[in-house]
């Protein structure tokens, strides 16, 4: 299992930083209340960010621990005759050239003197955006909702809503749900739901007068009653959309109206209804990752997304920020509105889901560098013991198959001590994001800490799963897992563990370079003019593919913990007549390199047969062997061989018995140069 440096960890959780480079706070809304003290969030790196947003010196917008933005929705109430004075500081990132521009919408209209920008040649640009102001003549007493929207010189942007009230002038009336006048008033122009296939709504109104009932569909409305009074009962109503009118009796005094909304949640993909409204668990495809995709609902409420740890509470609008961390995979939106005082009716889900596909292609599941191991456990009933049935499985396309009858606990584990004995065990690769047929799965699948993934709650079938580390999102595995509801089959009693198996090397061109830079492949051949030509020789590398030793593993087997090389395959610049064969790995490699003028060797080099690692000459001088051979010209041949080997083990089974076969397997890869001497 991946064993990790506390500094490193302790560095992430200090800054933020999640992803490789300079990790930046992006948008995403979260409430710092909702936000655990120890979770971790995928953010896109060097995005714009609103720092804080102001109201009459009172903040409602800022910057929670993990980078994401918080909002306070209907908090704020602008007292009746105020002007509404704005505070904005935003940053930017740039590479030399730097630029801050904000635009500013009032209930989604854009309002062209609330638009400004900033350029700078600073590579982190904070602007303090000189006091906004917005007269009281353009914000009447009612609900209003002010879009901020930031855009750097990359084009990327960030968009942060808040909802507000403008308060009713005192000799004005209020309008309540409820049979009292008592409770938070509601405001003008809103809209309501009815989460179910009918309900009723009660309003009571302080002052007297009449009420009516519209059906609306499309662009007409349609009078159903009119009742006088303080209080009036609308409904039952059925599915559909209806408008409540209230008239006071005093001339004086303004119509209140509202929307009722009777059915399932709506969402919508843009800034208002205007956008393409999207079916339940529609999938919608974002243009390119890393990206947003803006969504919209008719009614506050709270919205989530598996994976990113996106929250953001009490608000219709939500800018899904798209990582390109999970390439090819989906992710599920979700969202819940804010319940209300309905009357019962035939209930109706109160949740509307959406997936987002990332374009991209899913990570690969075939034998890759062994740098994260799952373990899986099992359960068989109630009775009996949580059990680690497999354990150290790598990335791999070969499928693992469990049995059970019935089915009762399946976990998948990035650490099976961890996951059975809590916390005071490390959990190894540590808290992730699980996918499960590219499409990344939420919460309630998932253990306490993240850490593993309950496979009992999908149906029996084969499955592909996918893991990325939130410690590192380079860090993942990927392998698929068959779930049989049946009786095992009786086992041959033979197994290949981990210390007989390795990981076959990946396919990479081996190449030269010369001190100048320029690199050569297989079948090259260069002319050499004069003496001068071979000074570009006196120093050359060569880059292949080698074993690399990245630390200790713990393997368990037979109730015992054997302590290993870890070891991986890289590629890169490695030592002539090098050897790599740590003492205990699965995984060698060596070279050697030959120097021939006209068929004949004139120079070799392998590495020590006594050593298990061999680091070999760093560079070889070229034109000092042909100078060697008296610089006589004709054609001298550089040929490296780099020889890659590992262990294999397989199951083979006949009618009647199984055989394990081990099997240590090398190949070659060849580089042959010539240099043509004139």
């Amino acid at each position: 299992m991946k064993k990790w440096v506390v500094s490193a960890l302790l560095v992430c959780m200090a800054t933020g930083t999640l992803l490789s480079g300079v990790a930046t706070p992006v948008l995403g809304a979260v409430t710092t209340s909702e936000t655990k003290q120890n979770s971790q969030h995928f953010k896109p790196a060097q995005q714009p960010i609103h720092e804080k947003i102001g109201f009459n010196n009172v903040q409602v917008v800022g910057v929670d621990a993990n980078g994401w933005n918080w909002v306070k929705n209907d908090e704020f109430i602008l007292p009746p005759g105020t002007p509404l004075d704005i505070d904005l500081v935003q940053t930017t990132y740039g590479n030399g050239a730097n630029l801050s521009r904000y635009e500013i919408l009032l209930d989604n209209v854009a309002m062209p003197t609330l638009t400004g920008e900033k350029r700078a040649e600073e590579a982190v640009l904070r602007w303090e955006v000189p006091r906004i102001s917005i007269p009281e003549s353009q914000l009447p007493a009612g609900v209003h909702t002010l879009t901020f929207v930031m855009s750097d010189v990359k084009g990327q942007k960030s968009t942060v809503h808040v909802r507000f009230q403008v308060a009713a002038r005192s000799t004005d009336f209020s309008v309540f749900e409820g049979e009292k006048a008592e409770g938070e008033a509601i405001p003008s122009d809103g809209v309501m739901g009815i989460f179910a296939l009918h309900g009723t709504k009660i309003f009571t109104s302080t002052v007297t007068g009449t009420w009516t009932l519209y059906n609306v569909e499309k662009d007409t409305k349609k009078e159903m009653k009119s009742f006088s009074g303080k209080t009036y009962k609308a409904g039952p109503i059925m599915e559909g959309q209806y408008e409540v009118v209230f008239t006071p009796e005093e001339v004086n005094l303004p119509s209140w109206t509202t929307t009722i909304h009777v059915g399932s949640v709506d969402l919508y993909q843009g800034r208002d209804a205007n956008g393409q409204k999207l079916t339940p668990n529609q999938k919608i495809t974002a243009p390119a990752a890393p990206s947003q995709i803006q969504l919209y609902s008719l009614f506050p409420g709270r919205w989530w997304v598996n994976g990113t740890g996106q929250t953001l509470t009490d608000s219709q609008y939500f800018d899904v920020v798209v990582p390109d961390t999970f390439a090819g995979m989906a992710l599920t939106v979700t969202f819940e509105p804010i319940s209300s005082k309905s009357s019962p009716g035939t209930s109706r889900s109160e949740v509307a889901s959406v997936q987002i596909q990332i374009p991209g292609t899913p990570n690969a599941c075939g034998p890759t560098e062994p740098k994260v191991t799952l373990d899986l456990l099992t359960q068989k009933n109630k009775g009996s013991s949580l059990i680690a049935e497999k354990e150290n499985l790598y990335s791999s396309n070969s499928t693992v198959t469990v049995y059970q009858k019935p089915i009762h606990v399946f976990w998948l584990s990035t650490a099976a001590d961890h996951f059975l004995q809590g916390s005071e065990v490390p959990s190894d690769e540590g808290p992730g994001v699980w996918a499960v047929n590219n499409a990344i799965v939420e919460n309630s699948k998932l253990n306490w800490d993240h850490t593993a993934l309950d496979l009992s709650t999908f149906k029996p079938e084969r499955y592909k799963i996918n893991y990325y580390s939130k410690r590192d999102p380079k860090q993942t595995w990927c392998g698929y897992v068959q779930v049989i509801e049946d009786n095992a089959p009786a086992r041959s009693g033979l197994v290949c563990d981990q210390m007989e198996s390795g990981v076959a090397p990946p396919s990479k061109p081996i190449s030269l370079k010369t001190k100048g830079g320029s690199k050569y492949s297989n079948e090259e051949k260069i002319m050499i003019e004069s003496s001068m030509d071979l000074d570009e020789w006196q120093k050359v590398t060569l880059l292949a593919s080698y074993v690399e030793r990245t630390g200790t593993k713990k393997i368990k087997q037979d109730g015992r913990n054997y302590y290993m090389p870890k070891v991986e395959w890289s590629y890169g610049e490695i030592g002539f007549g090098s050897r790599q064969a740590p003492n205990g790995a699965q995984m060698t490699s060596e070279n050697r390199v030959e120097v021939l003028y006209d068929g004949k060797l004139i120079y070799s080099l392998k590495p020590s047969l006594r050593e298990d690692e061999d680091n070999g000459l760093s560079d070889l001088n070229i034109k000092k062997i042909i100078s060697g051979n008296d610089a006589k010209p004709g054609e001298y041949t550089i040929r490296v061989t780099n020889t890659l080997g590992y262990t294999s083990c397989q199951i083979l089974s006949t009618n009647r018995s199984y055989n394990k076969q081990t099997d240590f397997v090398e190949s070659d890869e060849l580089l042959t140069l010539t240099i043509d001497v004139q």
